[in-house]
């Protein structure tokens, strides 16, 4: 792992816990308290590790050598272009009155955006000569989605009671489809041994 690598990392999971805690602990308690100003200030208390977040992936990309740096740019046009066309495409549902939905729509904007620059990038380094199950940080990609599998797995569990029944349903399938990507990168990562390297 180069001093880059290991700098994101110090850098990315201290916030990416602050905020899962935020969201387990904090979160849940935003519809019930009455002060105005105290509902703004936890309604938007998530955002700053997520602040801390997005510092640590651009000093990342920033620190990156010149084939990462495309292959973040790669992905995350790809991102930019699906999450903003499914809204237009939302927006328009909306107008039109053929669905309906609230604010917290836009909750999802973010994952999705890491998400799909995720997949984004790893399919801009498979072109490249890159391996599907390689992550650029050290951990396998197998191991990765399986941590993120599993903690989004935890969030939908440890808040059952304080999710409606659509919250539980795309956390409990983003976590299904990412558990079950990282077992196929996990069968490919044990049948090839090169893939290791």
């Amino acid at each position: 792992m180069t001093p880059v690598q290991r700098r994101y990392m110090r850098e990315f999971w201290p916030p990416m816990a602050a905020y899962m805690l935020i969201m387990l602990l904090a979160w849940p308690l935003v519809g019930r308290v009455q002060d105005a100003w105290l509902r703004v200030a936890l309604a938007l208390l998530p955002v700053l590790p997520v602040l801390f977040v997005t510092r640590a992936i651009v000093r990342f990309v920033l620190g990156s050598d010149e084939l990462e740096q495309r292959l973040h740019l790669i992905g995350l046009a790809i991102a930019g272009t699906v999450v903003g066309t499914l809204c237009l495409a939302g927006g328009f549902l909306v107008a039109a009155k053929v669905i309906r939905l609230d604010g917290t729509v836009l909750i999802w904007v973010w994952p999705a955006m890491v998400v799909l620059h995720a997949l984004g990038r790893s399919w801009a380094g498979h072109r490249y000569g890159g391996g599907w199950a390689c992550g650029s940080d050290g951990l396998a990609r197998h191991w990765q989605l399986w941590i993120v599998s599993a903690s989004l797995g935890f969030i939908a569990l440890a808040g059952w009671s304080q999710f409606g029944d659509w919250q539980r349903g795309v956390l409990c399938g983003i976590s299904g489809v990412l558990a079950g990507w990282a077992l196929v990168l996990t069968i490919r990562w044990h049948r090839k041994p090169e893939r290791r390297a």
